[in-house]
């Protein structure tokens, strides 16, 4: 039942509440509750939920993402937000930034670990950390990719002439 509270609380969070998400996914509210809630009969799509988590994810609804985190969570999975790539970055600058975001890892993990324990607070912050190296090489990937798509379109400037 918790991936349909957590549908609950996003659908709540929604300003206006579940009501108004219902009109804005052109759903009758009666049908939408049913499913959210699991009667008998009433079960929400993928497709209803993928759309119910966008538009509280538009709006900056507390918990728009709980249900997916708790999704990837049950496969052994994580959510990592990926930034906004800014064109012109230096691959040097994104690879350094790579490496530092690794060294902060290293220093995460090291402390958590350093008295033989791991409590949940620790892990979160590995968590954290690890999440940030992974950010971080997406901005690099991003850049060597913009790179190669300029190289490219040089390339084939140069042969047509």
């Amino acid at each position: 039942m918790e991936l349909n509270d957590a549908l609950r609380r996003m659908a709540n969070n929604y300003p206006g509440g579940l009501r108004v998400l219902a009109e804005r996914m052109r759903k009758p509210y009666s049908t939408l509750d049913k499913e959210i809630r699991g009667a008998t009969g009433f079960k929400l799509g993928l497709q209803d939920a993928q759309e119910a988590m966008e538009f509280c994810h538009d709006v900056g609804a507390p918990g728009a993402l709980e249900l997916l985190q708790l999704q990837a969570a049950r496969v052994g999975q994580m959510l990592v937000p990926l930034p906004g790539v800014e064109r012109g970055q230096m691959t040097l600058e994104s690879l350094a930034k790579v490496m530092h975001e690794c060294a902060d890892l290293v220093g995460v993990v090291t402390k958590a670990r350093a008295d033989g324990q791991l409590c949940d607070n620790e892990l979160r912050e590995c968590f954290a950390a690890w999440a940030g190296v992974l950010a971080a090489g997406h901005v690099l990937m991003e850049d060597l990719k913009s790179q190669n798509a300029e190289t490219t379109a040089r390339w084939g400037k140069a042969g047509a002439q």
